[in-house]
């Protein structure tokens, strides 16, 4: 085998560490390892910290792994989900200091879209699942998340709150003082999911549900090599009934686990149970592809290996929020088609890139949201739901630049003055105003909403930047709004946009 289509993905949870070696081409792993457990402590946000000389050893052993398969190219990702931002720099230098090793930390966002993109790119099977209403269930040590598919696409994703250490924490302070103790975390976990309830019993339709990462059934169920299959009811409910009341000590012995693991046993049964009667379940799927193969399937698309574009599941999750707020689809199509034309005219003034150019297409689609709310002030209320809500797949970074340009596309501009703005980080100031610039512009282009330009042109000299509209209408609100907007485009890029209308039919 080539060690040159080797790749190693490196990724700490807040459980262990794991790597995977694969060959990107064609895409399989050729070795899995992974370290010890780490002790889980009250004290959730230390973990990493209690566990570093863990980690490092780990690491080191994991390094020299990869020179004896010869492998040049690896990463290290880790999840943030416990940890400040601050706490994650100390972290990252003090790692780097002893093994060489530079960590991407991941959020939950992205963390989540790591799990859903594990199967949508990792199995032909899931595409034949996923063809009806199918949800994905998997638990890790700080939520619990449940994403939605429908005719093969990403719907939605929710995090609910019952993380194995929330639930390890109830458990133990359950245990001497309680004598029921499995009713009491079923009660628990049913306010948890009550908000959620509602809305998954009204779908009403049958549904697939998929069990991501559940290594105690995986190891009783899923054949060696095998990444996904499916689990009868029957299967189920004799698990179920095996293991609801079990004794720790039994689950130990059983499942051949640690003690932190068995006494998660239960409360897993519990979710599951709850969840295949909210999502009206009727088949059943065990897989192991989790975030290592998330990663390892961008890591080959990013080399040009595999052609899923992944980051049009971001904008179909935009363009369904967007759908679901009520937002008018008619202004955000022209926005969206003004702002990116704009956007790559404008390429030399803004020096930007491709992840620049999604991050404002997902800035425009969202932008108007908080009309749903109330239309005065809608983009503060925009912001707020982009803040109180992330989108998948985003970093936080990327989630405060949509929601900043959400905030400042309308009557508002970035100041420094500004609470929201003031606070960001210098490099991302940078990249909000550059974008909300632009948007700014697109957007007063349909300040009328009647779609009155159909196209633009660019020309950009040194002194200006002048917009040609091309319409056969009145222009006068749109020729207002724009001069009113502009103020900030030469504020930003220092010199000014014009706008100028050429009355033709041109497309």
């Amino acid at each position: 085998m080539a060690a040159k289509n080797l790749f190693g993905v490196i990724y700490m949870s807040t459980a262990k560490l794991e790597m995977l070696i694969v060959s990107l081409k064609p895409l399989h792993v050729v070795e899995h390892m992974a370290s010890a457990k780490f002790v889980q402590r009250m004290d959730k946000s230390k973990i990493y910290q209690n566990e570093l000389g863990k980690i490092i050893f780990s690491l080191q052993g994991f390094q020299q792994v990869l020179k004896d398969y010869g492998v040049k190219r690896y990463h290290f990702w880790a999840s943030q989900q416990l940890i400040d931002d601050v706490t994650a720099r100390y972290l990252a230098e003090q790692i780097e200091v002893r093994t060489g090793l530079a960590v991407t930390w991941l959020s939950t966002s992205q963390i989540n879209f790591l799990r859903a993109t594990a199967l949508m790119g990792g199995t032909k099977l899931f595409h034949k699942i996923a063809e009806r209403s199918t949800y994905l269930l998997s638990i890790g040590s700080v939520a619990a998340t449940l994403s939605h598919f429908d005719h093969g696409q990403f719907v939605h994703a929710w995090n609910i709150g019952l993380g194995y250490l929330e639930i390890d924490q109830l458990t133990n302070d359950l245990r001497h003082a309680a004598t029921d103790v499995s009713g009491i975390i079923s009660d628990y976990i049913g306010s948890k999911l009550q908000a959620l309830r509602h809305r998954l019993e009204a779908e009403g339709r049958e549904a697939n549900l998929i069990l991501q990462d559940f290594s105690h059934f995986n190891d009783m169920l899923l054949q060696p090599g095998e990444d996904i299959a499916p689990m009868t009811q029957q299967q189920f409910q004799a698990i179920e009934q095996d293991n609801l009341h079990a004794s720790q000590e039994y689950l130990r012995h059983h499942f051949k686990m640690d003690e932190t693991a068995a006494s998660r046993v239960i409360p897993s049964l519990l979710i599951i149970r709850q969840i295949i009667s909210m999502t009206h379940a009727g088949h059943l799927y065990l897989t192991r592809l989790n975030i290592l193969n998330g990663l390892a399937l961008h890591q080959a698309a990013k080399d040009g290996f595999l052609k899923t574009d992944f980051d049009g599941i971001i904008r179909t999750v935009a363009e369904n929020r967007a759908r679901r707020y009520q937002s008018d689809d008619a202004h955000r199509a022209i926005t969206l088609k003004l702002a990116l034309h704009l956007y790559d005219q404008l390429k030399k003034l803004h020096r930007l890139g491709q992840r620049e150019r999604l991050l404002l297409e997902i800035g425009v689609r969202l932008e108007d949201l908080g009309n749903f709310i109330q239309a005065h002030g809608h983009y503060r209320h925009s912001a707020y739901i982009i803040e109180a809500n992330p989108v998948i797949g985003l970093s936080d970074d990327e989630n405060e630049i949509i929601a900043e340009i959400a905030r400042y596309h309308s009557a508002e501009a970035p100041e420094v003055r500004q609470h929201h703005y003031s606070h960001l980080g210098a490099d991302i100031q940078m990249t909000v105003a550059k974008l909300v610039a632009i948007v700014r512009l697109a957007d007063a282009m349909d300040d009328s909403r009647q779609q009155k330009i159909k196209s633009i042109s660019v020309s950009v000299r040194e002194d200006a930047v002048t917009i040609t509209a091309h319409s056969m209408e009145n222009l006068a609100l749109e020729e207002w709004a724009f001069q009113r907007k502009a103020k900030l485009f030469r504020e930003v890029y220092g010199i000014p946009a014009v706008l100028k209308q050429r009355r033709s039919l041109k497309k």
